[in-house]
């Protein structure tokens, strides 16, 4: 049984070369395999091992300035997601151009356990950051779908779409990991909208979180590896 763990953190690098061969040379030894997208507002990665292989990383990762409170999620995989390794040094770690966001200045975290109830709210506007595809394999009950066929496609849409009468309605934010949904959040920010919030870890943790419990979420939920889409019985419960 494999690990596959995906995390992310925006904080500024200062040496994304070093970074870049710290982490090669990390996962290289240990046999691990993935994606690490690497810039100086931070890093993004999903990658895989064995349990122990894992281990190891984790322990060299929190060695690593500013890298000590990263939050993984977990998934388990029968067979090995990803063919290679690949550690990249980017402009962003998720593509968005959007530029001089200031990631500092990002959407309020809503946990898994008390995401439900809140997009129920009759005041809150709960939108997909994902594209079109990823949608069509599921999403939360009555979440806008931009239908957009990349991320930085979002850009256009909330400046065309989201109401500029009304900057203090609330507005929920998702995605995958989170990666994108926080991005986004600081979008609006930036926009002038004050009350935007996002889901803590993304899709991912909220099935793991509520992977034994009634949900709002319908369908299946996309990745971007070999495995397609998520097998929750093969996800750990909180």
């Amino acid at each position: 049984m494999y690990v596959v763990s995906t995390f992310y953190k925006f904080t500024n690098i200062a040496d994304v070369a070093f970074l870049q061969k710290s982490l090669k040379d990390c996962c290289s030894k240990n046999g691990i395999n993935g994606t690490i997208l690497i810039a100086q507002e931070g890093v993004n990665a999903t990658v895989v091992g064995k349990k122990e292989s894992m281990i190891e990383f984790y322990n060299f990762l929190t060695t690593i300035p500013n890298f000590d409170d990263l939050f993984f999620q977990e998934s388990f995989c029968e067979f090995m997601p990803f063919q290679k390794l690949k550690v990249k040094i980017k402009s962003e770690i998720v593509t968005f151009k959007a530029h001089d966001l200031d990631m500092s200045k990002t959407g309020q975290y809503i946990k898994p356990e008390d995401w439900d109830d809140f997009i129920n709210r009759d005041d809150v506007k709960v939108i997909d950051t994902r594209n079109y595809y990823e949608v069509a394999m599921g999403s939360f009950k009555n979440a806008i779908n931009p239908n957009i066929n990349k991320f930085t496609d979002l850009v256009k849409w909330s400046a065309e779409n989201l109401p500029k009468n009304d900057r203090d309605a609330p507005i929920a934010m998702f995605c995958t990991g989170g990666v994108r949904c926080e991005k986004s959040t600081a979008y609006l920010k930036k926009l002038g909208y004050t009350n935007v919030y996002h889901l803590r870890g993304g899709i991912i943790n909220y099935l793991k979180s509520k992977k034994d419990e009634h949900n709002t979420w319908e369908g299946s939920c996309f990745i971007f590896d070999d495995r397609i889409m998520i097998d929750l019985d093969l996800m750990p419960t909180t």
